[in-house]
């Protein structure tokens, strides 16, 4: 998939779609109560489009991603607004990170992770103990939404339940799930439809292990 994201990083922030769903998403994020705003990673992050209306809520804001050509762009927007609390890492996973974050925010970067599982385990290492897990992303639809894109091999959005129960296996208390956006595209009918994002919240406790 990092061929695909490298080969659209130049235009990335020029849909306005994309965009409006990054303001929105922070916004979200923004009225969370998190017990530290040390730092957080905006895993997927793409050219920072939600990390980078972060920076002034966490003192220290990590933009993760696998893609190359998309943290070259972040790169020149950091440097061109002179931003000094913004980084970038070029990983595949959190396991890659080398310390602990007060929060960790995806956003429609879950359905592209091949194993959720892993996934998890690997955010609840990443994190400060009561750090906040922030995921973003489609509910379950017919695979429809990456019809444009023949390479995909991910997943067709998520149960939320299965979610839950997934995260709790890991160590996390899920604190609060909403559907807050929708994104309107055509379907492999060529009929526009909504599909619907969810916004989910789980925290590490003190008292949690992972499993």
């Amino acid at each position: 998939m990092s061929q695909y994201f490298d080969s659209v990083a130049s235009v990335w922030d020029t849909c306005p779609a994309k965009v409006e769903r990054a303001e929105i998403t922070a916004a979200k994020i923004k009225e969370i109560h998190f017990e530290s705003k040390h730092s957080i990673v905006d895993f997927g992050s793409g050219t920072g489009l939600l990390g980078f209306q972060l920076k002034d809520t966490f003192s220290h804001v990590h933009l993760a991603d696998a893609s190359e050509k998309m943290l070259q762009v972040a790169q020149a927007k950091i440097a061109a607004a002179n931003i000094n609390n913004i980084e970038t890492h070029q990983i595949d996973r959190l396991s890659e990170l080398t310390s602990k974050h007060s929060a960790i925010a995806t956003l429609m970067t879950l359905h592209h992770i091949p194993d959720v599982n892993e996934f998890f385990t690997d955010a609840h290492s990443a994190l400060e103990d009561n750090g906040m897990l922030i995921i973003a992303d489609l509910y379950e639809e017919d695979g429809s939404f990456h019809k444009h894109n023949p390479s995909f091999d991910g997943h067709n959005g998520f149960n939320v339940s299965a979610l839950s129960a997934i995260a709790e296996n890991a160590g996390f208390i899920v604190q609060h799930i909403e559907q807050y956006y929708e994104i309107w595209q055509e379907n492999f009918e060529g009929v526009e439809i909504s599909y619907p994002l969810f916004l989910f919240v789980v925290k590490k406790s003190k008292q949690t292990t992972a499993q």
